[in-house]
């Protein structure tokens, strides 16, 4: 079986970030950032095979992003990169191409245009229909740290635990601490667990 390509998709709105994953998730490793500097150090470790990016975002722009991560890392610059944005302006759809952009999507998200976009550039595998449980709670819990929702990471977590109890005693032992990082909003860590259970796995 052919190793799965990864998405990095980079928005500031949690519920763009959902919708993503929820589309691309059966075809690819998808990871999220919220802003671009988190995607900028998940590109130090991660490697990225394509980059669904907003523009405008707190902090850094997505145009500032791409500018960025081709000076810091000029290995990156093949990377594809697909604008996903509310800006239906043809002066922005100009202005993003002409940053480098393979493509360019507007806001409201349609999942046939996305997956078409994508298959263009990189191709589309096929559906996976077997994914670990585990995995898929894993994350699930990314997201809802991601947007701080911390009521949803509480009640993933506790879900995590049932299914862990079949698991290995390392795979147990990794997912308590992940719930008691939860369990006291200590998401930053949390986070770093959660990324490191899902490469053990």
């Amino acid at each position: 079986m052919a190793e799965q390509k990864t998405i990095l998709a980079v928005d500031d709105m949690a519920e763009n970030l959902t919708t993503l994953r929820a589309i691309l998730q059966d075809y690819f490793d998808v990871r999220l950032a919220k802003t671009a500097k988190m995607a900028l150090g998940l590109m130090e470790t991660v490697r990225v095979d394509l980059i669904l990016l907003d523009i405008e975002m707190p902090g850094m722009t997505g145009f500032q992003f791409l500018e960025q991560n081709r000076k810091t890392n000029p290995k990156h610059k093949n990377i594809p990169v697909i604008f996903v944005t509310s800006h239906a302006d043809p002066d922005m759809i100009t202005a993003a191409i002409n940053a480098g952009a393979k493509d360019y999507i507007v806001k409201p998200i349609k999942p046939d245009i996305l997956l078409k976009k994508i298959d263009a550039i990189i191709g589309l595998p096929e559906k996976s229909s077997a994914r670990d449980p585990l995995e898929v709670k894993l994350n699930k819990l990314l997201d809802h740290i991601s947007s701080a929702d911390s009521a949803k990471a509480e009640l993933i977590a506790e879900e995590l635990e049932q299914l862990a109890a079949n698991q290995s005693p390392d795979i147990r032992e990794r997912v308590q601490r992940i719930h008691n990082l939860v369990s006291r909003f200590d998401y930053e860590v949390a986070d770093k667990k959660i990324k490191e259970l899902l490469e053990y796995l």
